[in-house]
């Protein structure tokens, strides 16, 4: 009996030896990490709306950090929630010591007016600026934003979503096909019959479906052989010939 108590201690003796080690280790491994691998540059890139700066204040990142402990998570929703025009963004870290930071942005689409007050958003429908002066980009007509907010998705109301819904596809149908430069006003009173002024024409395309032939025969049917601004002459879709009527 006392034989095998004393190969329990001994084997109890060698496990504490072995942890205590391992963490002796770890501990020499992150404190190295630390010492060693400290961020020295950050680097932004993709970015056109926002200064390297700003963007990095944003991130929360810290020069003279280890580069083993970035959160690069947490960076990347800080610049998403400070900054509306960033539409994505990725950190990724580049031993020794540099942290890189790649930026996409987004753009104003239209904007929509309230409390006096004008709200730029793009495609999706996100308000990325506040202003008291008429944006030079589309105005949305036939919906009011309610209680709109930087950084927020617009909001019509309750039971209101088919709506925003209608006119993002729409937004971005016209982007993709490069018309919203030219495309002065939006109006979605009516779901079912959309419409929106294009370099002087009235396009009533009806409800937001079947977008890309709509939009193809705008470009390829009538604006192709009416390049000219016009003089308020309407163009609808007709749902009998699944068509445009010019």
């Amino acid at each position: 009996m006392e034989y095998k108590r004393g190969r329990k201690g001994s084997t109890g003796g060698a496990v504490l030896y072995v942890t205590m080690a391992v963490a002796f280790v770890l501990i020499a491994v992150i404190t190295a990490m630390a010492l060693f691998f400290k961020i020295t540059e950050i680097r932004v890139e993709g970015a056109v709306t926002y200064t390297a700066d700003r963007i990095i204040t944003a991130s929360g990142i810290e020069r003279d950090t280890s580069v083993f402990f970035l959160n690069a998570s947490s960076a990347q929703r800080g610049i998403r929630s400070a900054l509306p025009y960033v539409d994505t963004v990725k950190v990724t870290r580049k031993l020794p010591g540099t942290v890189v930071i790649t930026v996409t942005e987004t753009s104003a689409a239209a904007y929509a007016a309230s409390g006096g007050k004008y709200y730029l958003f793009d495609v999706t429908g996100r308000i990325l600026e506040e202003t008291s002066s008429v944006p030079a980009v589309t105005e949305l007509r036939g919906a009011v934003p309610v209680e709109p907010a930087v950084g927020k998705s617009l909001s019509f109301g309750q039971n209101e979503s088919v709506r925003l819904r209608a006119l993002t596809q729409v937004l971005g149908k016209a982007a993709q096909w490069e018309m919203l430069g030219r495309m002065a006003w939006i109006d979605v009173t009516n779901l079912s019959a959309i419409t929106f002024d294009y370099n002087g024409y009235l396009f009533n395309i009806g409800a937001a479906d079947e977008l890309d032939m709509k939009f193809d025969t705008l470009i390829s049917g009538f604006l192709a052989k009416n390049p000219d601004p016009g003089n308020g002459r309407s163009v609808y879709y007709d749902a009998g010939i699944a068509g445009l009527r010019f």
